[in-house]
């Protein structure tokens, strides 16, 4: 299963925010465990770093965290025309809408993302983290259809 993992589930882990840390954890392990596909977009990675970098207020450590993430997560692709579909759909968030656009142009099986309803619109499957780890826990599919 490839899955595009939204910034705010590795921030959860990055920046260990209590109340989503497990579920956020749980998925990055079943990508560094080869389970799943965990993708992320070239523009996360920069949102990601400036944040962890606040976070923690040391630029050696934020390098240190990133280079763990990209360990265990992939860089997807983002072409000219992901960035004109996005556009041209006139989305409220155009960063979500270019993430969904993304995530479909590299065959994605779905979003992995907390903030579902950001994602409703765009024709993605759509997963909580919760969901996708029960998803393997007991071979259901939870995905919601954006």
């Amino acid at each position: 299963m490839r899955v595009m993992i939204d910034t705010n589930v590795l921030l959860d882990v990055l920046i260990h925010r209590d109340a989503f840390f497990d579920d956020a954890k749980a998925v990055l392990k079943l990508c560094e465990d080869r389970v799943i596909q965990g993708f992320v977009s070239a523009s996360a990675i920069t949102d990601i770093f400036f944040i962890t970098r606040k976070a923690l207020g040391s630029i050696e450590d934020t390098y240190q965290v990133i280079d763990s993430l990209l360990n265990i997560v992939r860089v997807l692709t983002v072409t000219n025309e992901d960035v004109l579909q996005a556009f041209q759909a006139r989305a409220r968030d155009f960063e979500d809408c270019l993430m969904a656009v993304c995530a479909k142009s590299n065959q994605c099986d779905g979003i992995v993302t907390r903030n579902q309803k950001d994602f409703l619109n765009f024709g993605v499957a759509l997963y909580a983290p919760a969901e996708l780890l029960r998803l393997f826990a007991d071979g259901k599919n939870g995905a919601r259809q954006g």
